[in-house]
Protein backbone atom coordinates (compact mmCIF):
# COMPACT_ATOMS: atom_id res chain seq x y z
CA UNK A 1 0.00 0.00 0.00
CA UNK A 2 2.71 2.10 0.66
CA UNK A 3 4.45 1.72 -3.03
CA UNK A 4 0.86 2.41 -3.96
CA UNK A 5 0.74 5.66 -2.21
CA UNK A 6 4.31 6.74 -3.48
CA UNK A 7 3.55 5.71 -7.01
CA UNK A 8 0.83 8.29 -6.87
CA UNK A 9 2.45 10.92 -5.50
CA UNK A 10 5.25 10.83 -8.06
CA UNK A 11 2.63 10.67 -10.75
CA UNK A 12 0.64 13.68 -9.71
CA UNK A 13 4.01 15.30 -9.22
CA UNK A 14 5.32 15.07 -12.80
CA UNK A 15 1.40 16.11 -14.01
CA UNK A 16 1.62 18.95 -11.96
CA UNK A 17 4.94 19.55 -13.36
CA UNK A 18 3.77 19.02 -17.09
CA UNK A 19 1.48 21.83 -16.19
CA UNK A 20 3.72 24.14 -15.60
CA UNK A 21 6.11 23.19 -18.40
CA UNK A 22 8.91 21.63 -16.12
CA UNK A 23 10.25 18.12 -16.22
CA UNK A 24 11.56 16.46 -13.22
CA UNK A 25 14.78 17.42 -14.74
CA UNK A 26 13.96 21.06 -14.23
CA UNK A 27 12.58 20.24 -10.58
CA UNK A 28 15.79 19.01 -9.22
CA UNK A 29 17.52 22.17 -10.37
CA UNK A 30 15.37 23.99 -8.21
CA UNK A 31 16.69 25.31 -4.61
CA UNK A 32 14.55 24.82 -2.08
CA UNK A 33 15.69 27.04 1.13
CA UNK A 34 13.61 27.26 4.08
CA UNK A 35 10.41 29.06 3.55
CA UNK A 36 10.97 29.70 -0.31
CA UNK A 37 11.69 28.59 -3.70
CA UNK A 38 13.87 29.72 -6.40
CA UNK A 39 12.15 29.42 -9.65
CA UNK A 40 13.51 30.32 -13.31
CA UNK A 41 11.68 31.55 -16.40
CA UNK A 42 11.13 28.52 -18.68
CA UNK A 43 11.36 29.47 -22.47
CA UNK A 44 7.40 30.73 -24.56
CA UNK A 45 5.94 28.11 -25.61
CA UNK A 46 5.74 28.32 -29.45
CA UNK A 47 2.38 29.43 -30.37
CA UNK A 48 -0.67 30.53 -28.60
CA UNK A 49 -2.42 30.31 -31.49
CA UNK A 50 -4.96 27.03 -31.52
CA UNK A 51 -4.44 24.26 -33.20
CA UNK A 52 -6.97 21.58 -34.68
CA UNK A 53 -6.69 17.87 -33.86
CA UNK A 54 -8.97 15.60 -36.61
CA UNK A 55 -9.47 12.17 -37.08
CA UNK A 56 -8.61 10.26 -40.05
CA UNK A 57 -8.68 6.51 -41.63
CA UNK A 58 -11.64 6.60 -40.11
CA UNK A 59 -13.56 2.99 -40.22
CA UNK A 60 -16.96 2.35 -38.30
CA UNK A 61 -16.35 5.38 -36.49
CA UNK A 62 -12.95 3.98 -35.33
CA UNK A 63 -9.43 5.81 -35.95
CA UNK A 64 -6.01 4.87 -34.80
CA UNK A 65 -4.79 8.27 -36.61
CA UNK A 66 -5.01 11.92 -36.23
CA UNK A 67 -4.20 15.02 -37.65
CA UNK A 68 -2.92 18.24 -36.52
CA UNK A 69 -3.56 21.46 -38.28
CA UNK A 70 -2.44 24.80 -38.44
CA UNK A 71 1.31 23.94 -37.16
CA UNK A 72 3.44 27.38 -37.36
CA UNK A 73 6.82 27.10 -38.15
CA UNK A 74 7.70 27.74 -35.18
CA UNK A 75 6.48 24.50 -33.52
CA UNK A 76 7.96 22.13 -36.22
CA UNK A 77 10.89 19.45 -35.21
CA UNK A 78 9.68 19.77 -32.04
CA UNK A 79 8.86 16.80 -29.64
CA UNK A 80 5.16 16.33 -29.82
CA UNK A 81 2.81 14.66 -26.58
CA UNK A 82 -0.59 13.99 -27.38
CA UNK A 83 -3.50 12.82 -25.18
CA UNK A 84 -7.22 11.67 -26.14
CA UNK A 85 -9.63 12.28 -23.41
CA UNK A 86 -12.91 10.62 -22.55
CA UNK A 87 -15.62 10.54 -20.49
CA UNK A 88 -14.43 11.47 -16.60
CA UNK A 89 -10.72 12.37 -17.84
CA UNK A 90 -9.89 8.43 -18.79
CA UNK A 91 -6.91 8.17 -21.18
CA UNK A 92 -8.24 6.95 -24.44
CA UNK A 93 -4.86 6.94 -26.32
CA UNK A 94 -1.56 8.80 -26.48
CA UNK A 95 1.04 9.61 -28.40
CA UNK A 96 4.68 10.59 -28.92
CA UNK A 97 6.71 11.67 -32.13
CA UNK A 98 8.31 14.85 -33.58
CA UNK A 99 6.51 17.42 -35.58
CA UNK A 100 6.87 17.75 -39.26
CA UNK A 101 9.73 20.22 -40.74
CA UNK A 102 7.97 21.00 -44.03
CA UNK A 103 4.32 21.83 -43.54
CA UNK A 104 1.72 23.40 -41.52
CA UNK A 105 0.32 19.71 -40.50
CA UNK A 106 1.32 16.38 -38.82
CA UNK A 107 -0.31 12.93 -39.08
CA UNK A 108 0.04 11.11 -35.68
CA UNK A 109 -0.53 7.24 -35.00
CA UNK A 110 -2.30 7.16 -31.57
CA UNK A 111 -1.26 3.90 -29.57
CA UNK A 112 -4.76 2.50 -29.60
CA UNK A 113 -7.39 2.40 -31.92
CA UNK A 114 -10.27 4.88 -30.59
CA UNK A 115 -14.31 5.19 -31.13
CA UNK A 116 -14.56 8.77 -31.76
CA UNK A 117 -18.09 9.17 -30.22
CA UNK A 118 -15.80 7.88 -26.94
CA UNK A 119 -13.70 10.62 -27.39
CA UNK A 120 -14.09 14.52 -25.55
CA UNK A 121 -11.07 16.40 -26.19
CA UNK A 122 -7.04 16.08 -26.51
CA UNK A 123 -4.01 17.60 -24.98
CA UNK A 124 -1.11 18.57 -26.70
CA UNK A 125 2.14 19.77 -25.52
CA UNK A 126 4.99 20.56 -27.81
CA UNK A 127 8.67 21.53 -27.27
CA UNK A 128 7.09 20.44 -23.59
CA UNK A 129 4.84 23.12 -23.46
CA UNK A 130 0.82 22.95 -23.63
CA UNK A 131 -0.72 24.06 -26.63
CA UNK A 132 -4.33 25.11 -27.10
CA UNK A 133 -5.93 22.54 -29.69
CA UNK A 134 -9.64 21.66 -30.71
CA UNK A 135 -11.06 18.20 -31.19
CA UNK A 136 -12.43 18.18 -34.66
CA UNK A 137 -13.43 14.59 -34.54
Amino acid sequence: MKTVRLLAFAVALAGLLGLFGLSLSNAAALTVNAHSLESFAGSAACTTTTLTVSSTNVTGGRTSTVLISNVPAACRNLAMQLTAYGAAGAVRATATTTTTGSGATTTVTLSATVRLTQVSGVALTVGARGIPTTWAG
